[in-house]
């Protein structure tokens, strides 16, 4: 069996650089949309969460407490510029769906260990932005400790959604804008199941 390589292209022959970049642009948006819309965690329980209010009138919230409910979880740190910019978003998708008992936004304020700093800063940046949002803090680090074990990436902000059984339905890491179009679709198909 002969095999047969050209060394040079005929002239009408030579590949179209256009066509190329057309292509390797087309693999690489391919390759980026289903890293993210699929995340590892996706489809798996979470295991635990245990928050605690830290602005805001709110009660502890553990996975029990929330069985039955659609669950949209939000890692954020107060330092973190991309978070500043998601916040009021996230504020403003917890309002529109106030009316609906069985959706619970829980906004975690997550970027410092000593706890009276946390408290500080998270307040300091409620009242900056100006958000009605209550926060809450994961002392014992058991939520994100959960989270951890089942989606490998992790960074500020992150955030997931559970469904009425505490399942994770959807993940994402960091902000783009529209992405708060993103979750408020998932929430809603989740609420109507």
């Amino acid at each position: 069996m002969r095999f047969f390589f050209p060394t040079r292209f005929a002239a009408d022959r030579r590949p179209n650089s256009g066509c190329l970049v057309a292509v390797l642009l087309f693999v690489a948006l391919s390759v980026l949309m289903l890293w993210r819309t699929s995340r590892s965690g996706e489809g798996l329980p979470l295991a635990a969460l245990e928050l605690t209010p830290l602005t805001g009138d709110g009660e502890p919230v553990t996975l029990e407490s929330l069985k039955g409910k659609v669950v949209l979880v939000n890692f954020f740190a107060t330092w973190c510029g991309p978070c500043r910019v998601e916040l009021p978003h996230l504020a403003d998708l917890r309002r529109d769906f106030a009316s609906n008992p069985d959706f619970v936004l829980l906004a975690v304020s997550a970027g410092d260990e000593n706890p009276d700093r946390l408290l500080a800063d998270t307040k300091e940046l409620v009242e900056t932005l100006e958000l009605d949002l209550p926060t809450y803090a994961d002392p014992a680090r058991v939520t994100r400790g959960a989270f951890a074990s089942v989606e490998s990436s992790q960074g500020f902000p992150t955030s997931f959604v559970l469904d009425r059984e505490g399942v994770i339905r959807r993940i994402w890491v960091g902000y783009t804008p529209g992405l708060e179009d993103e979750m408020r679709e998932t929430v809603e198909q989740l609420l109507q199941l």
